[in-house]
């Protein structure tokens, strides 16, 4: 009776063994890719980079890019989803929607193939800004003048020092209607939405994670365990196992990126257009 349990116990050891062996070896790996915080040129860089490495990792069945941005830089969002659409082509990519994915954060997220966010999250926020900061009343205030020479009378757009003219503002108008375009073609296009249904929600607003599913705007509102179960349904694999991609903030950057009016400042200083709710 003792040598029947012995040998139960070896057996029972040698079992637990080969499942570990092989699930360490043979359970498919999953991609997991950080969007978080404001959406900027550097930024874009590095999620671009992971985007990359996971589309040429053969070992690589599948990508879990989770996101929790207001969006950013316009272009910089538009990099992103670009990119993930290129590895969408290839392996099955899912985004996940944490607290937030709104404007150019929504806009990156349209490139995965689907997109799961929690009830509550903050989905939405279609649209393009521009702004900068202007001290034209201060400046005439403390007798302070910008010397410049131009070629034309808009090149200096978002001069900080004089006010926008009539030129300023239908030059940039022209320019973020046009991004704009390009983001809602890529909303229609990424969620099988008509055009004008697109636009008709596109004017910067706001939805829950339910309001969202209500639009089509995302896939599901089940969070990681919905996620979960599309990665494994669209990669055919019944076992996930989870490979962190993205590199490690050091404490001195998570305290930065938790200052959100620095990120905010440093893209007010650049004239550009953004894609970010705020």
């Amino acid at each position: 009776m003792k040598k029947v349990i012995k040998y139960s116990i070896i057996v029972v050891i040698l079992i637990l063994v080969v499942n570990v062996v092989y699930f360490s070896v043979n359970v498919p790996n999953v991609a997991v890719i950080s969007l978080n915080g404001v959406i900027t040129s550097s930024k874009a860089d590095r999620i671009i980079k992971e985007i990359n490495k996971a589309k040429n990792n053969s070992s690589i069945k599948a990508v879990l890019i989770k996101i929790d941005s207001p969006g950013g830089e316009a272009c910089s969002s538009q990099r992103i989803y670009l990119a993930l659409k290129s590895l969408s082509s290839a392996k099955p990519t899912v985004a996940l929607i944490k607290t937030i994915g709104a404007s150019g954060a929504y806009f990156a997220a349209c490139g995965a193939k689907k997109i799961v966010s929690y009830p509550t999250s903050t989905v939405g926020s279609i649209g393009v800004i521009f702004e900068t900061i202007n001290f034209s009343q201060l400046a005439k205030k403390l007798g302070l003048s910008l010397f410049v020479v131009k070629t034309g009378p808009v090149k200096d757009v978002g001069n900080p020092f004089r006010k926008p003219t009539e030129k300023d503002i239908k030059m940039v108008k022209s320019v973020i209607e046009n991004i704009y375009d390009q983001f809602i073609e890529a909303v229609a296009e990424s969620r099988n939405l008509p055009l004008d249904k697109v636009k008709a929600i596109a004017d910067g607003s706001v939805f829950t994670g339910q309001q969202a599913l209500k639009l089509h705007l995302v896939d599901s509102t089940g969070g990681k365990k919905a996620a979960e179960n599309y990665i494994k349904k669209l990669a055919h694999i019944r076992h996930i196992r989870f490979e962190n991609l993205s590199e490690s903030d050091s404490f001195t950057k998570k305290i930065l990126n938790s200052l959100y009016i620095i990120n905010l400042i440093d893209l007010l200083s650049q004239p550009t257009a953004k894609a970010i709710y705020q």
